[in-house]
């Protein structure tokens, strides 16, 4: 081995190298265990050897241990970075079980130098980064596996106080299945699932194919959770530069600027399932940075990762979590190429102090690798990324037994039980709606559920008082139609109004749909999906003093949806509408004789198709609706809409495009940048209503989708273009600041522009209203602000560039919001 010899001095000047002995004399068998003293999670790769001497081995992922010695020792020594050292006594017996429980310690390395060549650690560095290319399986043509995931929730740090009390009583069984392997902080399982598939992996052109061959969750039995729990989803390769945790990206110990990051030390070598390794340890440089703290083996010769333990390290801005571990083990498949065996991440969870926490655990191994297969081509037939086999939840124990890579402990077979009696139990179905009410705004009544709770009061300037209650079906009525309906009365106007709709969903994946809606009511005749709406509680009072421009609509739409296979969807609708604005307004429309008429309400009937494509975007499906996981890629829309006069009394002919780009990316390691391009164009004499009414706020809450310092109806034009981008630091340099830094505040800036134009035509058919056309100067706005205030609140300072001397209008202003996220 070429490099043998440079890295076993510099291995030998930084620790003691342990080395197994053999000899033909009667051995000791010692065997073990060794876990967190607090988390009580198994430590790996912690050295293990008897005191004063050079036998030993080191835990496997799981924490257990396990080897021979010919010699005997009074104690066996535990050692791992990060924790105290133990020692224990050993027994003059011929087996025998050791377990350790390790406290954390803190580090405190100091750089070993050795004169006159460099830190011998940077040396490693370089080989392992120059190797990457070989190393990593991302280089290779293709390859497969079969992957065992399992996925394991559990509570934890909580007292007996919290355990007595009466909101509690009915879930005492649950407690009686209590894991205490330390007294003072024990967990209870409460969620588990185990997922088998085949994985199938090609660089050109590049794609990956998941085909889930059984599937057990406690409790459930969702399809979308399976591919969610599935290999795709929770990939992380130490090879990469940068690694994605809770949408964060974190440094790679192994990036290809790491000593930029971290700070490295050559601390142990050991033979390791016949290879000759290095153990280096790392740290970061920066307090708060996105970086890890642990310590890998890497293989001689070839510079691959045999095994990696690291941590998310203190005082990094990332919400709600304790803790973050990953554990990796790697498999030599070739004389050349090691491939991932075995992977874990551990979570804990804890909104705050005082609550409950949660430990997440998922563990995956992999095995059966094949290597760039000829046949390869066979399993990407299709396009459809991950599938579930239709027999996946049918599996029995038996093949459980058979099939998973690794046995269940007593704990975790009692899980499954558990959760069955668990959901059953009245008390907890009732949280579970609250929970439900909290994240979607309606609340289950089992086939029905009403909503949405923030509509139920809202005030306006025309029915002042406004009561709204809505209803819709659930998947229990039916798994594959949803009705819904509403209604709302104002005490001002007295005029009752009401809505409903139709969902008939003919395929889930890919989506494939048909509805209709139809509503007679009061609106802004926005189409933004804002996160608050003139028709809620909160934006009815926390809004700025602009005079309202709401209008009644009367208005029906029947609708086609489908989605094909690569993130492409088409959508067909018709819809026809009657507004009657109740602000000023008026059109004048010429007649025969070319005299202006004088309109004040509005007909249209229109047919729209609109495109979408997101390139690989990730769901997670409901009965009715879905949460998209996101891309990496551009999303990319397109809108054609055709107005039909003289169809059920509409009165206009007209053609409108419309275009949006919108992107998100990370720009490491400085956060994320968010990117929305649009563009649009309308053909033909229309009331403004009908033109590109650009989407003012004139509320407090901040509205991503909106122009922040512009009113409603102030912007209008016919031909445009706009542009708004934001940039979310996750903390990157408040994080630098000793005093804010335990604060957790991120900071964002963002600035959005507008410019389009109005032919002469539009011009004299709107003269008698008042808007702005933003040429030959853009409409200009930019702004900052400081997000994740007590992890909830937001708020932004913003400024009105152009168009200062508009009246109604503010020069700057404060914004507000709320959000939750890691």
């Amino acid at each position: 081995m070429a490099g043998h010899s440079y890295f076993y001095f510099a291995a030998l000047a930084a620790c003691v190298c342990f080395c197994p002995l053999t000899t033909e004399a009667q051995s000791y068998r010692i065997q073990g265990r060794v876990i967190d003293a607090v988390s009580t999670e198994p430590i790996p790769f912690v050295n293990i050897y008897l005191d004063g001497k050079t036998t030993g081995t080191i835990t496997n992922l799981e924490g257990y241990f396990s080897f021979e010695s010919p010699i005997y020792a009074d104690s066996l020594v535990a050692s791992s970075l990060g924790y105290e050292l133990i020692k224990k006594p050993l027994k003059n017996a011929i087996e025998q079980t050791i377990n350790f429980q390790m406290e954390r310690a803190e580090v405190s390395l100091q750089e070993i130098v050795i004169r006159p060549t460099e830190n011998p650690a940077h040396a490693l560095l370089r080989n392992i980064i120059k190797n990457k290319p070989r190393n990593s399986n991302r280089t290779l043509e293709n390859y497969n596996y079969e992957s065992y995931n399992k996925v394991e929730l559990d509570l934890y740090d909580w007292n007996r106080k919290f355990q007595d009390r009466k909101v509690m009583r009915p879930f005492q069984f649950v407690f009686e299945r209590i894991d205490s392997i330390t007294e003072d902080k024990p967990f209870l399982p409460v969620f588990l699932t185990e997922t088998l598939s085949d994985y199938y992996y090609r660089s050109n052109p590049r794609q990956q194919r998941e085909i889930i061959k059984a599937s057990k969750q406690s409790g459930l039995e969702s399809e979308s959770l399976s591919q969610f729990l599935g290999s795709m989803y929770q990939e992380v390769n130490v090879y990469d530069n940068w690694l994605t945790l809770f949408y964060k990206n974190f440094t790679s110990p192994i990036n290809d600027n790491g000593l930029t990051f971290y700070n490295y030390y050559l601390v142990d070598s050991a033979y390791i399932d016949g290879w000759w390794c290095y153990k280096m340890t790392f740290s970061p440089k920066t307090k708060g940075a996105f970086t890890f703290l642990g310590d890998m083996w890497v293989a001689d010769s070839t510079f691959a990762v045999k095994q990696v333990s690291m941590e998310v390290s203190d005082h990094v801005n990332v919400n709600f979590i304790d803790k973050i571990s990953v554990y990796q083990q790697f498999a030599r498949v070739s004389d050349t190429l090691w491939m991932l065996a075995k992977d874990k991440i551990v979570v804990r969870f804890k909104m705050t102090e005082n609550m409950i926490g949660v430990i997440g655990r998922k563990t995956a191994s992999f095995r059966n690798f094949e290597i760039n297969r000829p046949d390869i081509e066979n399993f990407f037939a299709t396009r459809v990324d991950i599938v579930v086999d239709e027999q996946a939840f049918k599996m029995d124990e038996i093949y459980w037994k058979e099939n998973r890579h690794e046995e269940l402990t007593l704990n975790e077979t009692g899980v499954y039980e558990m959760v069955d009696s668990l959901k059953n139990t009245k008390a907890f179905q009732t949280w579970v709606d609250v929970f439900q009410m909290v994240a979607t705004g309606y609340y289950p009544l089992g086939k029905i559920e009403i909503g949405p709770i923030l509509s139920v009061y809202s005030p306006n300037v025309v029915e002042g008082h406004r009561f709204k209650f809505g209803i819709r079906t659930t998947g229990k009525m039916s798994e594959r139609v949803r009705l819904g309906a509403y209604g709302a009365y104002g005490l001002w106007d007295k005029q009752f109004k009401y809505g409903g709709d139709i969902l008939v969903v003919i395929k889930k994946d890919p989506r494939h749909i048909i509805g209709a809606d139809f509503m007679n009511d009061l609106t802004l005749r926005s189409n933004s999906p804002a996160q608050f709406t003139q028709d809620n509680l909160l934006t009815g009072y926390v809004r700025r003093n602009v005079p309202q421009k709401l209008s009644y609509i009367r208005q029906g739409t029947v609708y086609y949806e489908k989605e094909w296979k690569i993130g492409y969807s088409n959508r067909i609708s018709l819809q026809h509408r009657n507004l009657t604005p109740q602000f000023p307004f008026q059109y004048l429309a010429k007649n025969d004789n070319s005299f202006p008429d004088t309109a004040t309400a509005i007909v249209t009937t229109e047919a729209t198709f609109r495109a979408r494509f997101a390139y690989r975007e990730k769901y997670i499906n409901s009965d009715f609706t879905r949460i998209s996981l996101g891309t990496k890629y551009p999303t990319l829309l397109l809108w054609y809409t055709l107005g039909l006069s003289d169809i059920i009394g509409s009165e206009f002919n007209y053609h409108k495009v419309e275009m949006a780009l919108l992107d998100n990316f990370p720009v490491n390691p400085i956060g994320r940048f968010y990117l929305t391009l649009t563009g649009g164009k309308v053909i033909g004499s229309l009331p403004y209503l009908l033109l590109n009414v650009h989407q003012g706020n004139e509320t407090f809450f901040y509205n991503r989708y909106a122009f922040n310092m512009m009113n409603e109806f102030e912007f209008v034009t016919d031909l445009y273009a706009a542009l708004q981008v934001r940039h979310h630091f996750e903390g990157f340099f408040l994080n630098k600041i000793p005093g804010i830094r335990k604060l957790k505040w991120r900071e964002i800036i963002f600035a959005n522009a507008l410019i389009g134009t109005m032919t002469d035509e539009n011009k004299s058919a709107n003269a008698l209203n008042t808007f702005i056309i933003p040429f030959p100067k853009p409409y200009t706005e930019v702004g900052f602000g400081i997000e994740n205030i007590f992890r909830l609140f937001e708020v932004d300072v913003l400024w009105r560039l152009t168009y200062r001397d508009a009246p109604m209008i503010a020069k700057w202003g404060l914004r507000f919001g709320m959000k939750v996220e890691f």
